[in-house]
């Protein structure tokens, strides 16, 4: 079984449209078992695939108000995905950590532990974990589960620049889990423009870790479809940002081996 976790410490670069299209597709396309953990305490990717409802979610598992994933997944209308729903209670978690309450013991290592009985089951192909921009509680828990990490950038002149914090992120990422394996930089947003080109060529030169050849293309279509929960796949499925989600999944699932049932 295969872990994503899509991490960015800078937030609005597209994280959460990422980690949704990513299990859309996987799940959709390729028929894959997949699970989405909203990692995230303002919950987009939970208020874009569930109705509202009052979940245990992933505060529960993190709290230990829950000891098995089965009380907290929640399955969607999409046949083969299902997702861990976040809330509010996340904040209240980092709330404790950061005061000195303390967190329940193995709260670094419950999505580990949760991905270690997923895989006992058979249950899962894939899991897809969309992160806070944040090493709190839950993010250090992804980071500790996951085998890959997928970076979302912009191809605009602080992500240019700010290259060196993305090493230090990723310097960070492997100090809490040294084995993890960063996939590859997502350029989201991209636009012709000189600027834009220029910051896009600068990132695939200086870039600490691979970028993948597809981008995706900025476009108002992916706000729209916030405003009318579906994921852009369902909602504008022709639009230039969900046909470049599906080619960079393609490039995805073709890198890391999902195409040869390397789960």
């Amino acid at each position: 079984m295969r872990t994503f976790a899509i991490l960015n410490m800078k937030g609005g670069v597209g994280k959460t449209t990422t980690a949704i299209n990513l299990a859309y597709l996987l799940a959709t396309e390729y028929q894959r078992r997949v699970l989405l953990i909203d990692a995230d305490p303002q919950a987009n990717a939970t208020h874009a695939l569930l109705p509202n409802g009052d979940w245990a979610g992933l505060a529960g598992l993190l709290g230990g108000y829950a000891t098995v994933y089965d009380e907290v997944v929640v399955s969607t209308d999409l046949p083969g995905l299902d997702v861990i729903p976040a809330s509010d209670e996340l904040w209240e978690l980092d709330l404790k950590d950061r005061t000195g309450d303390g967190l329940p013991c193995g709260t670094a290592n419950a999505l580990r532990d949760l991905r270690d009985a997923a895989m006992e089951d058979d249950a899962y192909d894939v899991i897809v974990i969309d992160c806070p921009p944040n090493f709190s509680a839950a993010c250090v828990s992804a980071i500790n589960a996951a085998n890959s990490i997928i970076i979302p950038v912009l191809p605009d002149a602080f992500s240019a620049a700010g290259m060196g914090s993305l090493t230090m992120q990723i310097d960070g990422i492997r100090k809490i889990h040294p084995d993890v394996r960063v996939s590859g930089c997502l350029i989201t947003q991209w636009h012709r423009a000189d600027v834009v080109e220029d910051a896009t060529a600068y990132l695939r030169e200086n870039s600490p870790v691979p970028v993948f050849h597809t981008v995706i293309r900025r476009t108002d279509k992916v706000l729209e479809s916030t405003w009318v929960r579906e994921p852009v796949q369902v909602w504008s499925p022709f639009s230039s940002a969900a046909r470049d989600y599906r080619a960079w999944v393609k490039e995805l699932v073709e890198k890391e081996g999902l195409d040869r049932g390397q789960v």
